[in-house]
């Protein structure tokens, strides 16, 4: 039985196969963006909401420059995506999976306290 390595999307990646080197190092960037304090309270602040950079500044207690900046770093990694309303810009969670993911982090966070 031959083994072939097949490039699949980082975002379809089976965690019960071993990663290629292509999603290990996207996979590696995703877990960069969001392993930092301030980019995590940008992403749960937001929820399933689509908030202006204002609001996410004021929901987080951020300067609104810093908030900027690692809403930047989010949408880079494709973790967030503006929205134009009118004159102003929202940025949305850019996947579904963003709030389950975020929910199973605080639960593992929150079992390996109690440890």
């Amino acid at each position: 039985m031959e083994i072939t390595e097949q490039s699949v999307e980082p975002q379809s990646v089976d965690l019960g196969t071993p990663l290629t080197r292509d999603q290990t190092i996207a996979l590696a960037e995703l877990c960069q963006a969001i392993g930092d304090p301030t980019r995590l309270r940008i992403l749960s602040s937001l929820g399933t909401a689509c908030m202006p950079v204002g609001m996410i500044a004021q929901s987080t207690g951020l300067r609104q420059p810093t908030v900027s900046h690692h809403l930047r770093v989010l949408r880079d990694r494709g973790l967030v995506r503006p929205e134009r309303r009118g004159t102003s810009i929202y940025y949305c969670a850019a996947s579904e999976e963003l709030q389950p993911t975020l929910r199973t982090l605080r639960s593992l966070l929150n079992s390996t306290v109690r440890q």
